[in-house]
């Protein structure tokens, strides 16, 4: 046998070890200390409970299981943390070493220029040690580059705004996950199928798709490779105009719009903050046909926005954080009452004195709950759920009149399973 067969083998023996152990080993160590086990495997990036097997939509999609196993891997946290320690590590030194090279290169091409002399269209006389400064087009050309670098999943963009790297975001903002023609019929008509339930018992449905920040503030994001500039959520947008039957709403020009006059998401969290939240409110409420106000008329002055969730993702102490982001203070409709509103619950019931009188109930992600203040003050009855606690609220959902169906850009597929699931509630 020689060296290349052994070394091979011992490749495959060190590959099925690993993919083993962690199997083997959180079996064992979960039957003798469960709590040590959970402490080295529970991974807590999002605020949400790990998922489950969604059986009701097994036969169209295995996401669900793969889900599923992804979040229980015995170890996660463990595996994980040692692979980010390991790509930050070499991130560092390949850093240090472009710093280096770019710095020599520059400092090259800098003397280089000192030698030239520009005597003018004027043949003005040549004044000794006279420089030529670099011509104004070049230096602009220089400033828009800006190098990707992330920490624990995070990108450090321009200005020190931070965005997601993970989460798909990275994926949309480059237009490299293109949605299927497959997928895109099928999510199309799982909103017409549930659209014509809704009808049936005169119910109303709206898709709602909230704008990842990276498509807000692009001018804040690093140089990375674009894949195509016609992404995935504008594609699908524009199929569902004419091929759904349902309102699907994405408001990015409306809140593009917006950030030229005010900060309308966090500047270190991926959410939108009040003042953008009540701007896609009025989207909705645009297709809705419900009233809608100018929301800078309820800005009552600035607080701080105290919204610093990517920094706990990098594991930096809020000791360490300069607390230098603010936003909108917004008083909508004060003279309004509601009752039951609580924005930390996953599921939220509230009555007002608002003027619509119909029920709404909205099932969504973390996106949901900036624009609660707003929705509850506008209808008189609302249950607002986040889309994993969908198992208690079949009774709002069946007594609702309006149903909307919210999610972000990055889980804009969550919103389709969420339809599935109102479909089969309806159904029964």
């Amino acid at each position: 046998m020689n060296f290349t067969n052994v070394k091979n083998r011992i490749f495959i023996l060190v590959f099925l070890a690993i993919l083993v152990f962690p199997w083997v080993g959180g079996s064992a160590l979960s039957l003798s200390n469960h709590e040590l086990f959970n402490k080295l495997s529970i991974v807590e990036t999002e605020k949400r409970e790990m998922q489950e097997i969604d059986w009701g939509n097994l036969l169209n999609t295995g996401e669900s299981v793969s889900g599923y196993i992804d979040d229980r891997i015995p170890f996660r946290y463990t595996l994980i943390s040692w692979y980010k320690a390991l790509n930050d590590a070499i991130e560092e030194k390949y850093q240090v070493v472009a710093t280096a090279v770019g710095q020599k290169f520059y400092s090259a091409k800098a003397e280089e220029k000192k030698t030239v002399v520009d005597r003018g269209e004027t043949n003005k006389p040549i004044v000794p040690g006279e420089e030529v400064q670099a011509p104004a087009a070049e230096e602009a050309e220089n400033e828009f580059y800006f190098p990707l670098h992330t920490y624990q999943d995070i990108i450090i963009g321009r200005g020190g705004w931070l965005f997601l790297y993970g989460e798909n975001e990275i994926e949309c903002y480059q237009g490299t996950n293109i949605l299927s023609e497959d997928d895109t019929v099928h999510y199309i008509n799982l909103v017409n199928q549930l659209n014509s339930i809704c009808q049936a018992k005169g119910k109303e449905l709206y898709v709602y798709i909230a704008p990842n920040k990276s498509s807000v503030y692009p001018q804040y994001m690093p140089t990375v490779e674009i894949a195509t500039s016609y992404r995935r959520i504008q594609q699908l947008y524009e199929r569902m105009q004419y091929e759904a039957t349902a309102p699907f709403i994405y408001p990015l020009l409306e809140e593009m719009e917006a950030s030229n006059n005010y900060q309308i998401y966090y500047k270190y969290d991926s959410h939108w903050n009040y003042l953008g939240a009540l701007y896609g409110t009025n989207a909705l409420y645009a297709r809705m046909g419900v009233e809608q106000t100018d929301p800078t008329q309820w800005i009552t002055g600035t607080q701080d926005a105290e919204k610093y969730e990517l920094y706990t993702y990098m594991g930096i102490p809020d000791s360490m954080v300069s607390h230098d982001d603010v936003e909108q203070t917004v008083d909508y409709r004060p003279e309004i009452t509601v009752e039951g509103l609580n924005l930390e619950k996953m599921i939220c019931r509230t009555t007002s004195n608002g003027a619509n009188q119909k029920k709404l109930c909205l099932i969504g992600d973390s996106f949901r709950v900036n624009m609660m203040p707003y929705l509850s003050k506008d209808f008189t009855n609302c249950t607002f759920a986040h889309r994993d606690y969908m198992g208690e609220i079949h009774g709002d959902i069946k007594n609702a009149d309006i149903i909307v169906i919210e999610a972000v850009e990055r889980y804009d597929y969550e919103a389709f399973h969420t339809i599935q699931r109102v479909i089969n509630v309806l159904s029964n």
